[in-house]
């Protein structure tokens, strides 16, 4: 996500163009709560626990969940983003 950062936009004549860095608080937001699905997956990582047997595909469903929503959020929050190459 912290990659998206420099991607470039092309902003609309009426609107105009938002700060450079409007794009870094979604991105540290979502990369914050994906923590979370993270370290579930992490204790859960030894699999003896049969009580904890449905956190693991909870976990991974959330995570890419996130990550999709997540990269969605960070592309789009600066308007509409156009590659410039042509």
């Amino acid at each position: 996500m912290w990659l998206a950062q420099g991607i470039p936009t092309l902003c609309a004549l009426a609107n105009p163009c938002p700060a450079p860095d409007v794009r870094v608080a979604p991105a540290l937001l979502f990369g914050a709560i994906m923590i979370v699905p993270t370290v579930a997956l992490i204790l859960t990582a030894r699999g003896g626990e049969r009580p904890w047997k449905w956190l693991r595909p909870l976990s991974y469903i959330v995570l890419v969940g996130l990550a999709v929503v997540g990269l969605a959020a960070v592309l789009f929050s600066g308007g509409f983003t156009v590659p410039l190459v042509f």
